[in-house]
């Protein structure tokens, strides 16, 4: 299973706005979607990131989201993180 983080971090409520405008972003309740889709522990989550950086609350959010994963998780940066 894949994580794709790209674009601006965001909070939840903001992400209306970026999906109507079609930004690319990334919100904690992106992450808990595709962690909630992983059947199997024994399944290796990976998350691509390239984003410039955004909401330092959102983004503390993520990381303990997938601090809490009991999946093994790879971060694979492409650009910027």
């Amino acid at each position: 299973m894949e994580i794709d983080v790209r674009g601006d971090i965001i909070s939840n409520d903001d992400k209306w706005i970026y999906d109507w405008l079609e930004y690319e972003s990334c919100c904690p309740a992106d992450v808990k979607n595709v962690i909630a889709e992983l059947t199997d522990e024994n399944e290796e989550l990976k998350v691509i990131i390239n984003s410039p950086g955004g909401d330092v609350h959102a983004g503390q959010e993520i990381y303990s989201i997938l601090k809490d994963v009991k999946n093994h998780v790879t971060i694979e940066v492409q650009s910027m993180a």
